[in-house]
């Protein structure tokens, strides 16, 4: 009988300490590092500014950076911290510290009268009274806005027709003469011609628009042309919104989505004058509450429906890739200072340090000379 010999099985050599295996998550960490570049990526966080380079940076500095700037991203206080920056900004301006008060200015207003109204405040007699006073102070809040506005949407809507009328006319016309589809049927395609307005080239500018000749030929003569151009450059300049071309950041805006805003801040302001009649027109004793609130009702809801379709706009036409990587590119700048300021202070750190261990070292030669001269 044959006994089976089991043969022992080799010990593992454990790894030199030189050769320890590197952990996957030190690797990723590693491989991100060494490939930041000015390219929006999914391997790493950073995302280089134009023209900024970090090739003399150390493996771990540059780990370091790509650290700092996914803490920007997902921290909710860097978060908050940018948009208070941005709201500091904002009120700096002239246009943004006047829409800070105004808006304030309706809250309060706006929440005195609701506390009055279901009389968590109240002052006997006078009790109609003062809820009178504050809703006429409301009402002329909101005609500074909608009845101020009237007469610049009324020229608003004017240059909308012109530039609805030639959106359709020119799909119309390439149907007809069974030309392809526009790359983007928003975007209708331009001339270079001579402007006659001294103040065109900075609004294209503003609008970041380029004017350079597409494959796609226009379809409109020469005066439909040139009155499309002059009438989509002057509401871009009123409303910032509309963009007539493509930028940089964002695709042209949805010419049906304009003439839906357009109506809508239209109807908020004819609402706003029929409200400031009713409210200064009848005495607040004969005056139906009702009337009011639906007037008010309207109003609102046509100024919140703009928003929203503006918003709608806006995202619809958003690139968000190349929008996602300035963010980056903005978040990793910061995070470059940040590093730099850290190692400047590490570095600093360590030479007072040195500096220190060398004065120790001085004292105790002297202390060792003195004992030794004893």
């Amino acid at each position: 009988m044959v006994e089976d010999v089991q043969v022992p099985p080799e010990e593992e050599v454990p790894p030199e300490d030189n050769e320890a295996p590197i952990p996957p998550a030190l690797q990723r960490q590693r491989s991100r590092a060494l490939s930041i570049t000015s390219n929006l990526t999914d391997s790493h966080y950073a995302v280089l500014p134009h023209g900024v380079t970090i090739d003399d940076w150390t493996e771990e500095e540059r780990a370091m950076l790509d650290d700092h700037v996914r803490h920007l991203l997902h921290s909710k206080r860097e978060k908050f911290k940018r948009g208070w920056r941005g709201f500091k900004q904002y009120v700096k301006r002239p246009l943004g510290l006047f829409v800070t008060i105004y808006a304030t200015l309706i809250t309060l207003f706006g929440l005195a009268w609701v506390l009055f109204l279901i009389g968590w405040i109240y002052v006997g007699e006078k009790q109609l009274y003062v809820i009178n006073v504050i809703d006429n102070v409301l009402v002329a809040l909101f005609a500074i806005v909608g009845d101020g506005l009237a007469p610049f949407r009324v020229v608003d809507t004017y240059h909308m027709i012109f530039i609805a009328r030639y959106h359709f006319l020119t799909w119309k016309l390439r149907r007809k003469r069974k030309l392809p589809e526009l790359q983007d049927h928003n975007d209708l395609p331009t001339r270079q011609f001579v402007s006659m307005e001294v103040d065109r080239a900075s609004v294209i500018r503003d609008l970041e628009a380029s004017w350079e000749e597409r494959d796609e030929s226009p379809v409109l003569n020469e005066k439909q042309q040139e009155r499309f151009e002059h009438h989509s450059m002057k509401f871009a300049k009123s409303h910032t919104y509309y963009r007539p071309h493509e930028t940089r950041t964002h695709f042209a805006f949805p010419v049906k989505l304009l003439i839906t805003v357009t109506i809508l801040l239209d109807f908020h302001s004819m609402f706003q004058i029929t409200l400031g009649g009713v409210t200064w027109g009848i005495s607040y004793h004969h005056r139906p509450a009702a009337l009011t609130a639906t007037i008010l009702s309207c109003s609102i809801a046509c100024n919140i429906a703009a928003g929203i379709t503006i918003s709608i706009g806006d995202r619809m036409t958003r690139k968000k890739r190349i929008i996602e990587q300035e963010f980056r590119q903005g978040l990793t700048e910061e995070a470059i200072g940040h590093v730099k300021k850290k190692v400047r202070k590490e570095k600093e750190k360590a030479a007072m340090e040195e500096l220190a261990a060398d004065e120790k070292e001085k004292e105790k030669e002297k202390d060792k000379s003195r004992s030794r001269s004893k």
